[in-house]
């Protein structure tokens, strides 16, 4: 029997650092990351951290440091992480409640949501 799939999963069920990885890599939207040149860390308490690197609509990620990160978000657990990164939960409101926070540029979140696909992405005043 094989286990469900990361973007499958129901909140609770625990998935890894390197499912996380892995999920992000299969939802990323090169077109979204055009011109983008950012790295970002992903800080999970309990979990790997794990490291994206954008290079203009190419993307690495890993859990091992690629580049000195030039943000990291910080979640308060890998569920946490997975519902806003996934946009199962709003990130506005995981921050509100302190699940949520950055060390650097905190609006690149909404730019990393875009380039993974996020369903609770805010609109923008273009849309």
């Amino acid at each position: 029997m094989t286990s469900p799939a990361a973007s499958d999963q129901m909140p609770g069920m625990s998935i890894s650092s390197q499912t996380l990885a892995e999920e992000l890599t299969k939802r990323f939207r090169p077109q979204a990351a055009h011109g983008v040149q950012m790295n970002v860390r992903l800080a999970i308490d309990g979990s790997d951290d794990v490291f994206i690197a954008f290079d203009h609509g190419r993307l690495d990620v890993g859990l091992a440091p690629i580049n000195e990160p030039d943000v990291s978000f910080l979640f308060a657990d890998m569920d946490t992480a997975w519902r806003i990164l996934s946009g199962r939960e709003n990130a506005i409101e995981a921050f509100m409640q302190g699940r949520f926070r950055a060390d650097g540029y905190l609006m690149m979140a909404f730019k990393l949501m875009e380039i993974f696909g996020s369903l609770s992405l805010p609109p923008t005043p273009n849309d």
